[in-house]
């Protein structure tokens, strides 16, 4: 409803002549903010973290982990699962193990599909909902990773397994202004709100950087928090998209 009434007030803001609402934006900034407004959409987020059984057996931890991939396979396969990936150093947090983004728009429907997680019926894992509103095209990413794997099926010089790569995770409390001054700078991948019931959103940033000090080289002068973030190579193919890498 923001972003619409936000539309709206733009529209009306243009189409006047000696607009008395302020400084007008022109007519190309304009068209840019509906533009975006139209395409931004809810996903659902999760942070993954360490469970009540923060000590597994050996065999435990295997077990956890072969039910985790098959279930985030079969998620994956079923179109639920848009983005996974392991949080590294450096963690905002200790508990911090990981992060998946579903193809669901409230914070209740991606807390579902996490805790179909064997490791999460385990106690290994615990899962943290929230809510991401992004206009990037996320929903484009299952069908860029079907084309990479054939890609990498059909060509011998890529290696035979599958290889992720490193990016950076950044975030600071939001700031609308905040998030118009990076939305468009070069390594910056995709640009979201992170909301949840307990209020303090947040920004969060998908940055082309392979560690936290190339990640903040990128951005402006604020309170940021890096993680570190393991993921496929095909979120830096997505729709208009120019990646640094």
């Amino acid at each position: 409803m923001r972003g619409l009434i936000g539309s709206l007030a733009i529209t009306l803001c243009v189409g006047l002549t000696g607009c008395a609402c302020g400084p007008c934006m022109d007519e190309a900034e304009a068209e840019r903010e509906m533009a975006q407004a139209s395409t931004e959409r809810n996903y659902a987020f999760v942070f993954i973290r360490t469970g009540t059984l923060s000590q597994p057996t050996q065999e435990q931890s295997q077990r956890a982990m072969q039910g985790h991939f098959a279930n985030m396979q079969r998620m994956a396969e079923a179109g639920d699962l848009l983005i996974a990936g392991p949080l590294g150093p450096p963690r905002s947090e200790p508990d911090h193990r990981g992060i998946f983004v579903f193809d669901a728009r409230t914070a209740a429907e991606g807390l579902a599909l996490a805790n179909t997680d064997p490791a999460r019926e385990m106690g290994v894992f615990t899962m943290e909902p929230w809510v991401l509103t992004t206009d990037a095209p996320l929903t484009e990413l299952p069908g860029l990773e079907k084309a990479y794997e054939q890609r990498r099926l059909a060509d011998p010089e890529i290696p035979d397994e599958w290889q992720g790569r490193a990016y950076v995770l950044a975030s600071a409390a939001y700031d609308t202004a905040l998030h118009d001054s990076v939305r468009d700078v070069d390594g910056v991948l995709v640009s979201g709100r992170l909301t949840n019931a307990r209020g303090g959103d947040r920004l969060l940033l998908w940055l082309d950087a392979e560690n936290a000090d190339a990640g903040r080289q990128l951005l402006p002068e604020a309170e940021w928090t890096m993680h570190g973030w393991y993921g496929s190579p095909t979120l830096a193919e997505l729709p208009g998209i120019e990646s640094e890498s």
